[in-house]
C-alpha cells in the first residue's frame, strides 16, 4: 500500500512537472488573441479595449511569394476588430486559437532535452528542397534558401504561414484539412526538435477586411507561426526521416500556402 501510494505520488509529481514545463510555451500565452492582422505601411494605434499580444516585422517570403508585401503582423486581443482604415492595405481575420495539451508539449521538451529525440543534422541544408520529389510550390526554392542562409547566425525567424486546404484530400483519405493535420502533428514535433517553438495556430472564423493586393489575397483556412532558433534550423527539417515521410500528407491536403519570415518585436 505504501509502495503504491509512493508510486502514485511520483506519477502525480511527474505529470505536474510536465504540465508546468509545457505551460511555458508561447502558444499558451498567445492563444488569448482573437484577431490576426497583416499590415502594409504604418501601423495605426490600437483602439481602446484592444490589446497587442504579439507582433513581428515581415522580412522576406520563404514559400509562395516573390515579396513579403506586408510590413507587420499582429495578434490582438479584444472584442471588436481594430480599424485598419488608415493602412495602405490590411488583412484582418478573427481566429479560433488551438493549443496542444500542455503535458504533451512538456513531454516533448523533456525528450529533446534528455537526448531521446535528437536535433536534426544541419550540414546539407543548402540543398534545393524542390529537388526532393515533393510539390515544388509548397517548398522553399533555391533563391529563398540562399536568402535565409545569408542572414546572421542569430537570426531567429518567426515563420508566418497562411494555409488553404483542398476540400477533399488528393489521396482520397478524408478532407484536405484532415490530411494536413496528419502532417502537422509530425511537423510540430520536428519544429521542436530543431530548437523551435509553436507560436500560434488559429482557424480563420471570419474575415473583416480582405487584402486588396499582394500574395496573400484570397481565402485562407488557418494562420500559424513557428519560431526557429537560427536560419539553418528550419531547413534541417527535411533531414528528419519521419518528417519527410509526412510530407505526402501535406501535399495531399494543402491547396496553397504563403510563408513569410519575420522578426518578432522585443
Amino acid at each position: 500500500m505504501i509502495v503504491l501510494a509512493a508510486l502514485l505520488f511520483a506519477l502525480a509529481v511527474a505529470a505536474l512537472a510536465l504540465w508546468l514545463i509545457g505551460g511555458e510555451e508561447p502558444v499558451y500565452r498567445l492563444r488569448e488573441a482573437r484577431w490576426f492582422i497583416a499590415v502594409r505601411g504604418e501601423t495605426p494605434p490600437l483602439p481602446h479595449g484592444a490589446r497587442l499580444v504579439w507582433s513581428a516585422a515581415a522580412d522576406f517570403p520563404l514559400i509562395g511569394a516573390e515579396d513579403a508585401y506586408w510590413s507587420r503582423f499582429l495578434l490582438v486581443a479584444g472584442d471588436a476588430p481594430p480599424n485598419m482604415a488608415a493602412c495602405d492595405d490590411a488583412y484582418v481575420a478573427r481566429l479560433r486559437m488551438f493549443a496542444p495539451p500542455r503535458m504533451a508539449l512538456g513531454l516533448l521538451r523533456v525528450l529533446i532535452a534528455t537526448g531521446v529525440l535528437t536535433r536534426p543534422e544541419t550540414g546539407d541544408v543548402a540543398a534545393d528542397a524542390q529537388q526532393l520529389g515533393f510539390r515544388a510550390d509548397v517548398m522553399p526554392g533555391a533563391g529563398a534558401i540562399a536568402n535565409l542562409l545569408a542572414r546572421a547566425d542569430d537570426y531567429a525567424p518567426a515563420m508566418v504561414n497562411f494555409l488553404s486546404y483542398y476540400d477533399a484530400a488528393r489521396d482520397g483519405q478524408g478532407t484536405g484539412a484532415a490530411a494536413y493535420r496528419r502532417y502537422g502533428m509530425v511537423a510540430m514535433r520536428t519544429v521542436y526538435r530543431t530548437g523551435g517553438h509553436l507560436l500560434f495556430y488559429g482557424a480563420v472564423e471570419e474575415v473583416v477586411r480582405v487584402a486588396r493586393a499582394g500574395p496573400t489575397m484570397g481565402v485562407w483556412n488557418d494562420i500559424a507561426a513557428m519560431r526557429y532558433p537560427n536560419p539553418r534550423a528550419i531547413l534541417s527539417m527535411e533531414h528528419v526521416p519521419e518528417y519527410r515521410a509526412a510530407l505526402k500528407h501535406r501535399d495531399a491536403g494543402l491547396d496553397r500556402t504563403v510563408v513569410i519570415a519575420s522578426t518578432e518585436s522585443a
